[in-house]
């Protein structure tokens, strides 16, 4: 929907300003309006890995405890209460039985209770939804409810992250509204269109390709958040989201691209600020058939051929022109934020000259035309790019030049968020230019990367990497109970993956926000920059031009 520029404008600001949660509604409310350029698909956690629906449900649902800015995810010393208010350890450390806060309410007015858990943990375990958080979930035995306010988790082992799976990994939903419901049928459940939730904020309206509102609960148990109003402004493109930012339309963006920090400097009611990233970028290659049903690939089956095409790449020249030398290139599938890093990682060197030689000994022999082929097929792929990513296209376009001086045609394929995410479920692409949040927890790599997600339908391992010595060193790294040894284990399991070639690993995202000067951010966490909306403070000349504006379009 289009926002007409005949709404009166007027009128529009004292529906506003009218709008509230009674009496502990402040006489002006105020609005964040974030502009970003991808929509919403679904709103329930266990079923989305869409970034907007996340940040959405991060307000809209709780979970047991939070993860604190320290991002120390071992044992429960970093974290805060959330919806539970207490838990306690067996003897044994087998269990935690967490207390809910007695408060904690669902929007339509049922209290919370430990059956919600236990729903909860079956929903993102279950097959049929293939939640990304599954295999996180697999040293879980059950979840059991002691009485209506405990909720009991049972462990296969004890572990140096078993509390932050438990605690951190599931978002609680409402047993009562979904439980039903058939997990096949939950992604076209209306629940998905006016989701009720227990967090700071609850559900106003959602339309699709234009806005998504959530307004301050006065009811919250853990106190009313400081901002009134959320307003996810959805652009077409990433030149429309900056133009939102820059006319007053929106007052935050969460990415800041080059040529756009440039624009900030000539708007003095606008700031950039920089914060900590765990995003990094990556081409992921696809090692079976498009489809995934038809055995391997026949370029990407090959590991060979795989390190062969990495070596095609300079990727400090690609990041550096896209960006600057100040931005890094990935070492693996981490990023500098992780305790596990390690800058010293044994990396495929940029070597144009042992590709081609790597190529021929495959079989991949030089054609008239300029492009390699073997027993009559060409070595010619496509890539899946983004069309919202204008760093993304832009750097592919470096890549295509660096692959076709070693004989490979890779053609680009542009596509929107939505298709590009919907050809990955499919496994059906070749090759697909993708960004990956970590979480704060090094076992998440097997979210991306492990055999056990590959063999998962709805999991992020579209291009069914499968390795046992990598699957090995993360099982010995999440089975330690020595911090040090674990990190050893897994940064083992990070040069297998390296060395194995399933992507080619390219930046580490320069995470600098956009955002009006009167709007004052908590702080900004790495992993989930939004992990403090809810105290989040926005001055009243901060308010965005056409944030009622966007209220009225949802309104009809």
């Amino acid at each position: 929907m289009r926002i007409s520029p005949r709404t009166p404008a007027i009128a529009i600001l004292l529906l506003a300003a009218c709008r509230g949660d009674g009496g502990s509604a402040p006489k002006h409310a105020s609005t964040l309006v974030m502009t970003l350029p991808a929509d919403a698909d679904v709103f329930i956690p266990a079923l989305t890995t869409n970034e907007t629906s996340v940040q959405v449900t991060s307000v809209l649902f709780e979970k047991l405890a939070s993860v604190g800015d320290s991002l120390n995810v071992i044992g429960d010393s970093g974290f805060r209460p959330a919806l539970a208010d207490s838990w306690t350890w067996g003897p044994d450390s087998l269990t935690i039985a967490f207390h809910i806060d007695p408060k904690a309410r669902w929007q339509d007015g049922v209290p919370v209770r430990a059956a919600d858990v236990v729903y909860s943990f079956r929903i993102n375990t279950s097959k049929a939804i293939g939640a990304v958080a599954g295999p996180l979930l697999a040293g879980i035995d059950s979840v059991t409810a002691r009485d209506s306010a405990t909720a009991v988790f049972w462990f296969h082992a004890r572990t140096l992250e078993q509390f932050y799976n438990a605690a951190a990994q599931i978002s609680v939903l409402p047993a009562h509204l979904l439980q039903n419901i058939p997990d096949s049928s939950l992604k076209t459940a209306p629940f998905n269109r006016n989701p009720v939730g227990s967090g700071p904020y609850k559900f106003t309206r959602w339309v699709s390709g234009s806005t998504i509102e959530v307004d301050a609960d006065s009811t919250f148990h853990g106190g009313r958040p400081k901002i009134d109003r959320l307003i996810w402004s959805i652009a077409a493109n990433p030149d429309a989201a900056m133009l939102r930012l820059f006319s007053g339309e929106a007052n935050f963006t969460e990415t800041l691209r080059k040529q756009d920090i440039d624009q900030i400097a000539k708007h003095p009611e606008l700031k950039a600020v920089h914060y900590p990233s765990m995003l990094v970028y990556f081409v992921r290659f696809n090692a079976r058939a498009r489809g995934g049903t038809h055995g391997p690939h026949a370029i990407f089956g090959d590991r060979e051929v795989r390190r062969a095409l990495t070596m095609a790449l300079d990727r400090r020249r690609a990041v550096t022109t896209v960006f600057d030398s100040a931005t890094q290139v990935a070492v693996g599938p981490i990023t500098s934020a992780l305790g596990t890093y390690d800058s010293n990682l044994p990396q495929i060197a940029y070597a144009p000259d042992s590709a081609a030689a790597i190529l021929e000994r495959r079989g991949w022999v030089m054609g008239k035309d300029g492009v390699r082929h073997k027993g009559g097929a060409p070595l010619q792929f496509s890539i899946l790019v983004p069309s919202t990513s204008t760093q993304r296209q832009q750097m592919v376009v470096l890549m295509q030049d660096m692959m076709k001086r070693i004989g490979a045609r890779m053609d680009i394929e542009r596509v929107d968020f939505p298709t590009m995410i919907a050809h990955g479920k499919a496994h059906d692409y070749d090759a697909s230019f993708e960004g990956m949040s970590l979480d704060p927890t090094p076992s998440g790599i097997r979210q991306e990367w492990s055999t056990a997600a590959a063999k998962r339908e709805g999991t992020s391992n579209t291009g069914y990497y499968m390795s046992s010595t990598f699957d090995a060193a993360v099982d010995s790294a999440v089975a330690s109970r020595d911090p040090q040894a674990a990190i050893a284990y897994y940064r083992r399991a990070y040069a297998t993956l390296i060395d194995d070639a399933p992507g080619i690993w390219m930046y580490e995202l320069p995470s600098i926000a956009g955002m009006s000067v009167n709007v004052h951010p908590a702080p900004m966490r790495a992993d989930l920059w939004f992990a403090h909306l809810a105290d989040w403070t926005v001055g009243d000349a901060a308010a965005p031009k056409s944030a009622s504006v966007a209220l009225a379009a949802g309104a009809h």
